[in-house]
This record gives structure tokens, C-alpha cells and sequence, in this order.
């Protein structure tokens, strides 16, 4: 019966995280169409920070689980990732803070690669992890280089 819980947390794990990208992809669609203007944008990159924030905070979890396995510096890269794209939201515009999250989706997607290679995460979590980087960080990348409504 363990074995059929843990499939059921990996499946609940895996739709999450898939339904965690959704924001992401109507955001960058109602983006290239136009609708609801500049909003539609800063509702992703808001989006972008939350899901940022709790990805550093699965990082801190693999490094408390795992200490052996990982090296200090996913404390302190997830940390950094955090408070350079909080900043973000704050100095600069929308398109340039969508680069900005893409750039912090990217060093957390290659900090989960190094926990993986470390055994401290199974090889499903990341291809899993990777996948929705990509989908994430191509979403992102819409956000800052199509213009708005360049499909409206």
C-alpha cells in the first residue's frame, strides 16, 4: 500500500506542477492578443515571483532533507534568485522583469539538475522540472520581446 501512496503523491505532484504553468500560458496569450492590456503581463510576472519563491523554498527543502548529498549554496543561489527578481517587480518594466524571472526560473532549473545528479531528487522530478522550466521560461520570453497585441 506504501507503493500505491507514493505513486498518488507523484501523480498529485506532477499535476500541480503542470497546472502551476497554466498562469504562465494564458498570460503570455492574453499578451500577444491583447486582452486585458499591461495587466495581463503584471499578473504573470506576480505570478512568475510567487511560483519563484516557492520553488527556492523546495530547493531549501532538498537541502534540509538532504544535506549530505547538496552543498550550501542552494540556501544561498535560491535566496539571491529571490531578492534580485523581487526586485524586479519593483525597478523595472514588465518586459525587462520577464526576462528577469526567465534568467531566475533558469538558475533554479540548473540548482535542481545538481540535487538530481546528487541523488538528492529522483530523475522523474527532473524531467518533470525541466519541461515546465521550458514552457515557463518560453512564456516568460513572449512577455518580453513580442509586442502587446502583436496578434490582436
Amino acid at each position: 500500500m506504501a507503493g500505491q501512496g507514493q505513486g498518488n503523491n507523484r501523480l498529485l505532484m506532477q499535476g500541480l506542477t503542470y497546472a502551476g504553468a497554466l498562469p504562465f500560458i494564458a498570460g503570455a496569450l492574453s499578451h500577444v492578443i491583447g486582452f486585458g492590456d499591461v495587466n495581463a503581463a503584471n499578473l504573470t510576472c506576480y505570478w512568475a515571483f510567487t511560483i519563484l519563491m516557492f520553488m527556492a523554498g523546495t530547493l531549501w527543502g532538498i537541502q534540509v532533507v538532504a544535506p549530505q548529498r547538496v552543498a550550501p549554496n542552494l540556501f544561498i543561489a535560491s535566496n539571491a534568485v529571490v531578492l534580485g527578481t523581487c526586485a524586479a517587480l519593483w525597478f523595472v518594466p514588465f518586459n525587462e522583469a520577464a526576462l528577469l524571472f526567465a534568467l531566475g526560473f533558469g538558475v533554479l532549473w540548473w540548482l535542481d539538475k545538481q540535487a538530481v545528479r546528487a541523488g538528492a531528487t529522483d530523475a522523474t522530478y527532473g524531467t518533470m522540472r525541466s519541461r515546465v522550466t521550458g514552457i515557463v521560461v518560453a512564456c516568460l520570453v513572449v512577455l518580453a520581446v513580442v509586442p502587446m497585441g502583436a496578434l490582436g
